[in-house]
């Protein structure tokens, strides 16, 4: 079957975890990898290498938010958890089941502020997986 339908344009979605309200994410960049591991023996004649596990790593960038939250801001804030949680990356439009995302359970490290004197704020996150669990792709299914 051809493929008739491409991801281009503007669509797409970030569903954080909780506490992840601070920021309304503006953009994503997300790298999906296997380690390599040569496996090359004494006898081989030719080099021998495997695959591990596929891995997430992976930036947020957005706008920072401040407001009413409900629950205690300082110990469930996205940036301040110390254990993994459920994050998922949207490639299309995020609104059915037949879209192209990303899910996996992720740590949030590496978070950077930016003001500038016309006024744009941007807070940057890092992640990457983060249970020993490879990430579930859904690609239009």
């Amino acid at each position: 079957m051809p493929i008739s339908t491409y991801l281009c344009g503007n669509d797409g979605s970030v569903t954080l975890p909780a506490g992840g309200e601070v920021i309304q994410v503006r953009t994503f960049a997300a790298t999906l990898e296997r380690v390599e591991s040569e496996t090359t023996g004494f006898s081989d004649t030719g080099r021998r290498r495997r695959l591990g596990m596929l891995d997430l790593t992976g930036s947020l960038t957005g706008v920072p938010g401040v407001g009413t939250v409900t629950t205690n801001a300082a110990t469930s804030c996205v940036f301040l958890q110390t254990a993994t949680a459920a994050l998922t990356l949207n490639l299309f439009d995020g609104s059915g089941t037949s879209d192209a995302k990303i899910s996996a359970n992720c740590i949030f490290n590496g978070f950077a502020f930016n003001v500038d004197k016309t006024g744009d704020s941007t807070l940057t996150c890092n992640f990457s997986n983060g249970d020993g669990t490879a990430p579930v792709i859904s690609w239009l299914v």
